[in-house]
């Protein structure tokens, strides 16, 4: 089994967002190890480093945009396949809309609709043999 597949990568530069999905990776996916970057550039290098098995990133991050980071993502060789979901404030239905057409996966909106995310995570992550 590969240990990677265990592994959840969230980019997030607020420390109560991190704080959030730190509770809930601990309360609802005790199996899932959930790896934190608190800058776009560290997430894209701990993603080419240890290829997570996803990656959520928020899209307002201080040194670049979770679009740039998605751009990046998709286009390096060894993280181009691992799915990148935005976790963000961005709500509106033209930045879901905007979002997905630019390549996320998954599209979370803050604060986190608890049972979306559990629902989506148990469909995309947790049937896979972890």
């Amino acid at each position: 089994m590969n240990s990677a597949l265990k592994e959840i990568l969230y980019i997030e530069d607020d420390q109560l967002s991190t704080l959030t999905m730190r509770h809930i990776f601990k309360k609802k996916f005790p199996g899932l190890k959930l790896v934190e970057a608190s800058t776009a550039q560290q997430g894209i290098e701990l993603a080419i480093r240890r290829r997570p098995f996803l990656i959520l990133v928020d899209i307002l991050l201080p040194d670049m945009s979770g679009y740039e980071s998605l751009n990046y993502l998709q286009t390096h060789e060894k993280t181009r396949l691992t799915p990148v979901w935005a976790v963000t404030a961005c709500a509106m239905d033209s930045d879901i809309r905007r979002g997905m057409e630019a390549g996320f996966e998954g599209y979370i909106t803050k604060p986190i609709d608890m049972k979306r995310f559990i629902q989506l995570m148990n469909i995309h992550v947790i049937n896979v043999e972890v």
